[in-house]
């Protein structure tokens, strides 16, 4: 982490236990409010050098950005060493989770009408089979009379039937 961004809260912590900063002023300058958290933005200004050129020099906009992109990279390396989750990037997660959530439901709900139509269009087997299964067997004693009328016209004997 960067040595300024520790610099910048011993100044905070020390200014906000002798009063002169209210702790509530860095809630609000960490979401951008600067206008009542002046004192913060003069303190960040004088740590990161940004007091020293004039605000409307060539390079000054370049270096507010570093400075900014600087504290931002060490406030994220500081919140993952601690294990802790920005609001921000917290309630981004929530909102991708609620979106996820609400494509599972409508998901296990189209799965469950698929079910449904299934198994009131799909047909019985057995039922299916029934007609078939009794069509092989007349073909099969239309075949067997058949084989029986040319064995008697042939003059073959069939020795089940004297048995």
């Amino acid at each position: 982490m960067d040595a300024k961004f520790y610099e910048f809260w011993e100044d905070f912590i020390k200014k906000a236990g002798s009063g002169t900063i209210k702790a509530d002023a860095l809630t609000d300058w960490m979401t951008g409010d600067i206008a009542t958290s002046g004192k913060l933005t003069d303190m960040f200004k004088k740590i990161y050098g940004l007091d020293q050129v004039p605000a409307d020099a060539p390079d000054y906009e370049e270096m507010a950005a570093s400075a900014r992109e600087a504290f931002n990279r060490s406030l994220s390396n500081f919140y993952a060493a601690l294990e802790v989750v920005p609001k921000k990037d917290y309630d981004t997660l929530e909102k991708n989770y609620e979106v996820l959530q609400q494509q599972v439901a409508d998901l296990e709900a189209v799965i469950s009408q698929l079910k449904l139509l299934f198994k009131t269009s799909a047909p019985d087997v057995e039922d299916g089979i029934r007609p078939l299964n009794k069509m092989l067997k007349t073909q099969n004693e239309h075949f067997l009379k058949m084989m029986d009328s040319l064995a008697e016209f042939y003059g073959i004997s069939n020795d089940k039937k004297k048995e």
